[in-house]
């Protein structure tokens, strides 16, 4: 097994300490794992609050719900109005600005 004998040492707040718990927390990993997880590696960790996950999950599904309603009007009339294509349009442009939103920036590739 490793032997780890350096230390390092950091101020942080008690609002950074609890945030630092807890992000270690979250990915199942001890502080010193985490910090090492994320000063050494290459690798990106990113934590997501679970929470903010599942509301982006549940507008995403609103809005799936009323692009189906669209789909189904222009399947079985066999037309589709300007206006539903608009809709469409817009409940896209919904959908990424809540997943951006909800994700505090975080960029997902399209």
């Amino acid at each position: 097994m490793l032997k780890r004998s350096i230390q390092v040492k950091t101020r942080l707040t008690t609002e950074e300490f609890f945030q630092l718990h807890r992000n270690a927390q979250q990915i199942g990993n001890s502080v010193s794992a985490y910090i090492r997880r994320c000063c050494l590696s290459d690798e990106k960790v990113i934590v997501i609050d679970r929470r903010v996950i599942r509301d982006v999950y549940r507008e995403m599904n609103a809005i799936g719900k009323n692009i189906n309603q669209i789909a189904k009007i222009a399947n079985s009339d066999k037309r589709i109005s300007p206006a539903s294509i608009d809709s469409v349009e817009a409940l896209l442009g919904e959908i990424w600005r809540v997943v951006d939103e909800q994700l505090g920036g975080i960029r997902i590739r399209r």
